[in-house]
């Protein structure tokens, strides 16, 4: 018998966070919650960091993260064709919590920019008054698993010194899904997605989206394997 649990994990951002959704031309976007899938790679790489032990199913039971604003958990939904957290809208939580950083890298020999090198970064924010940058989601594991990371790097440019997150607290919490890398593993869901589902031609109100699955074992991000998810928000019609 297993002796997993099901923990309500909270992650406090300690640095602006980039968590890549794709980009238009020089513009990296973020997105504005976190997929299960982040979450996964971020803990199995801390974990080997520290243990020296790779293993890629330990964390793989785990939702999407979500921020606390205001003692609340924000969770996704459409409105109008609009991805709202909570009440507040995508576009309204870009306007307060989303930054864009710009950069680009100057050749020594003419002190110009160099071509090609222009690069624009979306960064999440918090302003530590009314969001002190609090993320919330679940995992099925052991204790002791959690008990060794005390951070993760987490999204994209994390050398440039973005991605750090530091684990606030584990509650033992039931959490009755059944989840692998914040994707649902079942269509028996009336409210709104709270993680991503395969899409099989089910009839739904919401977004499509391709989600990659990397292999890291190698020592370079290759692609395994992409395919359709209904993406979190969207709700199922039959």
């Amino acid at each position: 018998m297993s002796d997993n649990k099901w923990f309500e994990l909270t992650f406090k951002q300690i640095e602006p966070i980039n968590i890549g959704q794709g980009g238009w031309g020089v513009v990296n976007e973020t997105r504005i919650f976190i997929p299960g899938i982040t979450m996964w790679g971020a803990l199995t790489n801390e974990y080997f960091k520290i243990t020296g032990k790779h293993s890629e199913h330990i964390f793989e039971e785990i939702s999407c993260f979500y921020p606390k604003i205001d003692g609340k958990v924000l969770y996704p939904s459409y409105k109008n064709g609009e991805l709202y957290l909570g009440d507040m809208s995508e576009s309204e939580f870009r306007q307060k919590y989303v930054k864009s950083f710009t950069s680009t890298a100057i050749n020594p020999t003419s002190l110009n920019a160099k071509d090609e090198s222009l690069h624009e970064i979306d960064l999440i924010y918090p302003n530590n008054i009314e969001w002190v940058g609090e993320w919330v989601g679940y995992i099925n594991c052991k204790k002791e698993y959690l008990d060794e990371i005390k951070k993760i790097y987490i999204g994209g440019d994390v050398r440039y010194g973005f991605g750090l997150m530091k684990l606030e607290s584990i509650k033992e919490k039931n959490y009755n899904c059944n989840l692998i890398k914040g994707i649902y593993q079942t269509n028996n869901y009336k409210n709104p997605l709270k993680n991503y589902l395969k899409f099989n031609n089910q009839k739904f109100e919401g977004e499509l989206e391709i989600l990659p699955e990397f292999d890291f074992t190698q020592g370079q991000k290759i692609i395994k394997n992409a395919e359709y998810y209904i993406t979190t928000g969207s709700k199922l019609l039959e």
